[in-house]
């Protein structure tokens, strides 16, 4: 127990010497920029296929179930300000090993999910420029995503909390101008339930529909770099 309190207290420690430069403003746009990703593009064609016009419910069911858990995660982030994010939290509360084991599964988990990101990624610019979908130039472009990102995280947290303010602008725009225009074409008929949809259909769709909320969490890794994280995490 007094190892690991002495490894928290060195983890403050070095907390500290961070530069505290996000405030809510950055914040809010990392959890928004980390949330909207791939998902919430391909996702609600997947949604149509297995639901049809209650399609919608299923994000309703699913941002219900988040709910809880984003609340667990602004009550960990508000009471313990370390780098890390959901690591931190567990090792906080359950100690090193099991801290541990959750960043490692975590670590692992992530690494698959943002090679499915890039992925798509790489794949919308292909349906755009059809010569990237050559195998070669399709390496090189994922280099190059990846090569940013690497350039951007060097270049310091004010750097990079104002390069994801500005990517999280460039995606809600496609979806503000779609939904504002979308709107005027919509069909009574096409959104109209049939009948409730079966318990499985349901619970399958809303299990794939976690993967378009996934991301919450990670905006709260740099918490080490959040100004005042009591008040600004919730």
């Amino acid at each position: 127990m007094a190892e690991e309190t002495m490894s928290i207290q060195r983890a403050e420690r070095v907390d500290h010497q961070l530069i505290r430069a996000i405030g809510v403003p950055g914040l809010a746009a990392n959890i928004v920029n980390s949330t909207i990703g791939a998902g919430i593009f391909v996702l609600p064609a997947a949604m149509a296929r297995g639901l049809g016009p209650a399609a919608p419910l299923a994000f309703v069911v699913c941002a219900i179930a988040m709910v809880l858990f984003v609340t667990c995660f602004a009550i960990a982030g508000s009471r313990v300000s370390l780098t890390g994010g959901l690591y931190a939290y567990v090792e906080v509360a359950f100690g090193r090993y099991v801290g541990f084991l959750a960043g490692a599964l975590y670590c692992l988990t992530a690494i698959s999910a943002v090679a499915g990101v890039v992925n798509v990624c790489v794949d919308s610019i292909a349906g755009l420029m059809p010569f990237s979908g050559n195998p070669f130039i399709r390496v090189v472009v994922i280099f190059l995503v990846y090569g940013a990102l690497v350039v951007i995280n060097i270049r310091g947290v004010r750097e990079g909390a104002g390069a994801v303010t500005i990517v999280t602008i460039v995606k809600l725009l496609p979806i503000l101008v779609f939904v504002c225009v979308g709107i005027f074409f919509i069909h009574p008929l096409n959104i109209a339930w049939p009948g409730w949809p079966g318990s499985k259909a349901l619970g399958d769709s809303v299990i794939l529909l976690m993967f378009a909320f996934v991301g919450i969490e990670v905006g709260l890794i740099p918490s080490g770099e959040v100004k005042n994280p009591a008040r600004t995490v919730p």
